[in-house]
């Protein structure tokens, strides 16, 4: 079983001004530009960097818990309690997530499935955020196999009106709604009847939750620091883009030697347009205004993110680590082949295009205790953070 925790939520009186993007995916120039132009913007708790540089990392917690103190007295208001949902409309496709508490517990015991590995320097981070701010700010990403009673319950809460409604920079609707009290337990009850639901984003954030919640010494369900907050969809909801690889400092010969090399298991052919894999086991290469398409002969079972480290980057370019490699850049979303081409325009530069991971493959490998290399997963649209604060102390 999984538990469903109904909290009560700080939630902004003007949403739209408040909500940021998630800090790990704006850079500290885009927040700066962001926050000089709206004060509010929770990127100025997400991210205090952008506000003040070279600051220890007390001192950098002390700046986030700040801010959030600002918007408290200015902007925040505590809602009841109970379950809430969230919902994201991008064009045609919908996404409608519970907002709840999750239980540090059932992450520890593996009921909260995850697919990689965290980073020391990054988790340290966001602990000292989640200690100094006494708040989880942002929401894990969550999801579980579509589940008919759940998603009833969230549709039929979605027809009245909602807490909140607007629509951001990117055309993307986001809403907010609450789930009658009448249904509370009817959500509980229904959590204890999934055995376990997987981590989407936010591998960080729920490590951070889960050493924080131990710093407390009481892990009693009834302590708020033994959850953390997270939206919780079905998988057949949410949308994974590609995430691809960039590598700079790349010679003609070595990119020369790795289509040699790679001519045995895969066939190459050059394109006039850089190629957008649209199936498993297709890459793209463009490389000094040259485009190819190859495609692996034989069937791999292998998520393409992981072939494309072992045939290609680790053999023929020395790459070990791609966290670590400063070589090694990544470019996730929806991009055009336009804006694709273009960062190919530097003359060393090396692009890889990959087919994206999907959910099914996401949950195998947490099934198996596995871990997807760094980079796998580009989840759109992204989760806005300052929409739903869950403060526990």
């Amino acid at each position: 079983m999984v538990v469903f925790k109904p909290f009560s939520p700080y939630m902004p009186t003007h949403p739209e001004r408040v909500a940021a993007d998630p800090y790990d995916v704006v850079s500290i120039e885009e927040a700066q530009a962001v926050i000089s132009e709206n004060p509010d913007s929770f990127l100025a708790v997400d991210k205090p960097e952008a506000l003040q540089s070279d600051l220890s990392l007390e001192k950098w917690g002390e700046l986030a818990r700040h801010e959030l103190e600002r918007l408290y007295e200015k902007e925040l208001t505590e809602r009841p309690n109970g379950f809430y949902i969230y919902r994201l409309t991008s064009g045609q496709r919908q996404q409608t997530g519970l907002v709840a508490t999750f239980s540090v517990a059932d992450y520890e015991a593996g009921r909260i499935k995850i697919h990689e590995h965290t980073r020391e320097t990054k988790e340290r981070e966001r602990v000292e955020h989640v200690r100094a701010t006494r708040a989880h700010t942002g929401p894990i990403l969550l999801s579980h196999p579509p589940h008919a009673n759940l998603k009833q319950i969230l549709h039929k809460a979605t027809d009245g009106d909602p807490l909140f409604s607007f629509t951001d920079e990117r055309g993307v609707m986001h809403e907010g709604f609450m789930i009658p009290n009448r249904e509370l337990a009817r959500v509980m009850m229904i959590g204890a009847t999934i055995p376990s639901i997987y981590i989407a984003d936010g591998h960080h954030r729920a490590k951070a939750a889960a050493v924080v919640s131990g710093m407390s010494g009481d892990r009693s369900q009834k302590n708020e620091r033994s959850h953390f907050l997270g939206v919780l969809f079905p998988s057949d909801e949410l949308t994974i883009l590609p995430y691809h690889r960039v590598l700079t400092a790349i010679s003609p010969e070595e990119v020369e030697n790795m289509l040699d090399g790679l001519s045995f298991s895969y066939m190459i052919k050059e394109e006039e347009r850089l190629v957008l894999p649209n199936e498993h086991g297709v890459f793209g290469v463009a490389y000094r205004g040259k485009y190819y398409k190859l495609t692996k002969r034989q069937e791999d079972p292998a998520l393409d993110v992981t072939i494309l480290q072992r045939d290609m980057l680790t053999p023929y370019f020395n790459v070990e680590d791609i966290r670590t490699d400063a070589r090694v850049d990544f470019v996730g979303g929806n991009k055009t082949v336009v804006e694709l081409e273009k960062l190919t325009q530097v003359p060393d530069r090396l692009l890889f295009t990959c087919h994206e991971t999907t959910m099914t493959q996401l949950m195998r490998v947490a099934d198996d205790g596995g871990q997807m290399p760094p980079k796998s997963t580009w989840f759109e649209p992204k989760l806005k953070s300052g929409l739903f604060i869950h403060r526990f102390d």
